[in-house]
């Protein structure tokens, strides 16, 4: 939109995952803030209204799921998204005056919620609701107390969430089916298959949300189901159909071969969430989002080449590698982009003003200080939203990216207060040795302060060896790289002498 806001004026938008628009009204301007109230109107057609359709209608009241009834009236920030058109004027006299909501302009997947909700039927979302509160209790066929094998009894409002690996056995008895007589329940968390799974879940409008690990299927059909939220394992799978309502997906593993989901718009409507890495997956080119987590090595190519139609991009670091930076404006679509404790390229490698059309927000934290330097200064007058936060100097890449012990931090065997202590006990010692680089002439000095800061590190992994156990084959051989990366200007006499107390930190 361009020009400035008025109080009256009628905006439209499409719903998300809906065939259907809605309509909101400005009902407050505070032009020093850059701040709106806004009411969503009660109103919902199959098409862009005009102004005279939406005429006379109040506030659109949110109640679904655990919302407590309210009106949809907010204060969000200028200016109005392009998506929102503007339809004209009407008078606000009845509209409330205030508002104590803050939020965003995500009212067409609200909208588009509610509207879901009010087309069940009644009996079901009163019984979700008088659930909430019950003070009731029910026992579920074929789960089974732990502690006393008699029948698991549940507060109805705790019963929101069924999980296959809780504190209640399951008998041979238990069925999915058994589940209705959870009112509440929208969250299924399984770690195994079960035959009456989707049936279950086709019959069951508010279960929404889904995680389903070691199923072991080559196929999943889910299509039928009424899923929003989906979180599934993907080492076995060949295909995956979704839902046209999912909005959310998780793939976790990686799958035996090409991964073949088959969902609405090529995924048009769906945030995407891979760790590590991307997946070979096709029919998710349209992504609505995309979120990678845990990267140690990441090429953008492979971005492009899965999702190039994305829309939003969170690229977060271990932290990591980022390769290929110049081919991020092959991502037409991109409207936002968030990248976070990510290395491995320069100044030049990053696109500047005006390589995307679309784009409307920067986000760049923890990178490069080079780079963060030349962003700041290339998009200074850039009319996009940007953010530039904590610069990295190479002496940090040296003690995060760099070290040597960076990957212990999650490994199997490994307790994390041992990664994290060997983690620190190696950045300790590479500060001292770069204080001895900078204060120290080669000679008896030299080596007697980096001989003793390689003594202090290797006494902190042969404690956390002696209690836990955890140095095998890959984990010495990374130790002695990060005894190398400390001595590179010992002298060799200095270097034989450590010699017996590295043997003795690795074998003892």
């Amino acid at each position: 939109m361009s020009g400035a806001v008025r109080a009256g004026e009628v905006y439209a938008f499409p719903l998300t995952g809906a065939d259907a628009w809605g309509a909101l009204q400005v009902l407050t301007v505070d032009e020093a803030n850059a701040d709106l109230i806004v009411a969503v109107l009660d109103w919902i057609g199959p098409h862009e209204p005009t102004l005279e359709q939406v005429r006379g209608a109040g506030p659109l009241m949110q109640d679904f799921m655990f919302w407590g009834a309210h009106p949809m009236v907010q204060h969000v920030p200028m200016p109005v998204p392009g998506a929102y058109r503007l339809l004209g004027v009407l008078p606000v006299d009845g509209m409330p005056a205030s508002s104590s909501s803050w939020g965003h302009w995500a009212f067409d997947r609200q909208v588009a919620r509610q509207a879901w909700w009010d087309a069940l039927p009644h009996e079901l979302t009163a019984a979700f609701k008088a659930a909430l509160d019950s003070p009731d209790t029910v026992a579920l066929t074929g789960l089974i107390e732990e502690n006393t094998g008699e029948p698991l009894s549940l507060r109805v409002s705790r019963a929101r969430r069924f999980t296959d690996d809780a504190r209640y056995r399951i008998g041979p008895d238990f069925t999915m089916a058994s589940l209705r007589a959870w009112p509440a329940l929208h969250q299924v968390h399984l770690s195994s298959w079960r035959d009456d799974l989707i049936g279950f879940l086709e019959d069951s409008p508010l279960v929404g949300d889904l995680t389903l690990h070691g199923h072991g299927q080559p196929h999943l059909d889910l299509s039928r189901t009424h899923l929003t939220d989906l979180s599934v394992d993907v080492s076995t799978l060949e295909t995956l159909t979704l839902p046209d309502g999912l909005t959310s997906l998780a793939l976790l593993g990686t799958p035996p071969g090409i991964l073949r989901v088959r969902a609405k718009e090529q995924g048009r409507e769906v945030s995407l969430r891979l760790v590590c890495e991307v997946i070979p997956v096709t029919g998710l080119e349209r992504l609505a989002g995309l979120q990678i987590s845990d990267i140690a090595d990441l090429s953008v190519r492979d971005v492009v080449a899965r999702h190039p139609r994305v829309r939003s991009l969170d690229l977060f670091g271990a932290p990591g590698v980022l390769r290929d930076v110049a081919a991020l404006p092959d991502l037409r679509d991109l409207d936002a982009l968030r990248m976070v404790d990510l290395f491995g390229f320069d100044a030049t490698a990053f696109p500047g003003p005006g390589a995307w059309e679309r784009l409307r927000d920067l986000d760049l934290d923890s990178l490069p200080a080079a780079v963060a330097t030349a962003v700041r200064r290339a998009y200074k007058a850039s009319p996009l939203t940007v953010s530039v936060r904590r610069p990295r100097k190479p002496e940090w890449l040296a003690e995060n990216l760099e070290n040597p012990l960076r990957h212990w931090d999650g490994r199997p065997g490994i307790p994390a207060s041992v990664a994290k202590k060997t983690r620190l006990a190696f950045v300790a010692a590479l500060r001292a040795v770069r204080t001895a680089d900078a204060d120290l002439p080669p000679g008896e000095a030299y080596d007697a302060a980096v001989s003793d800061a390689v003594r202090g590190f290797l006494a902190v992994i042969a404690a956390a060896n002696r209690r836990h156990g955890f140095l095998y084959t890959l984990e010495r051989d990374e130790v002695i790289v990060a005894v190398d990366a400390l001595i590179p200007h010992l002298s060799e006499d200095a270097h034989r002498a450590l010699e017996p107390t590295i043997e003795e930190a690795l074998d003892g």
